[in-house]
């Protein structure tokens, strides 16, 4: 069973400044709301990282697949029988930057949590990319 979301939106910021926002994973919580984030090292997320998070009430141990400055940026989280991909990507043009981020969820649990996990799943992207593009175009 699989649960895909994927959600962009254009933001009027450069992909450069978004990366800064996206990969400063401690600040988190001052502009989306997440009550819990932590990095194994201080500094800024890069491929290799590896970060604490909890989101929408489920506490994650996350891992950074892929860091490419400054369009992508993809970790990858397990827990209790479910593997969740989360990848952002940006994509820059004339000072303007499309922002896509994509959340895929596999596992056997989704057979017993489907219906829950895809509505919160996609409440919580949606979110999370508003929240962003706030945070992108207030500064």
């Amino acid at each position: 069973m699989k649960i895909s979301i994927d959600y962009s939106l254009e933001v009027q910021a450069k992909a450069e400044k978004l990366w800064e926002i996206l990969t400063d994973v401690e600040s988190w919580p001052n502009w989306q709301g997440t009550p819990f984030v932590k990095l194994s090292k201080p500094g800024r997320i890069i491929k290799g990282s590896t970060f604490v998070a909890v989101l929408d009430g489920s506490k994650w141990h996350l891992a950074v697949t892929e860091a490419e400055r400054p369009h992508k940026v993809v970790w990858v989280g397990r827990r209790l029988g479910l593997k969740g991909v989360h990848e952002w990507e940006f994509v820059e043009d004339k000072g303007k930057t499309k922002v896509t981020t994509r959340e895929t969820m596999t596992g056997w649990m989704l057979f017993l949590i489907y219906p829950i996990t895809k509505k919160r799943l996609s409440h919580t992207d949606e979110k999370w990319l508003a929240d962003f593009k706030l945070r992108a175009e207030s500064s």
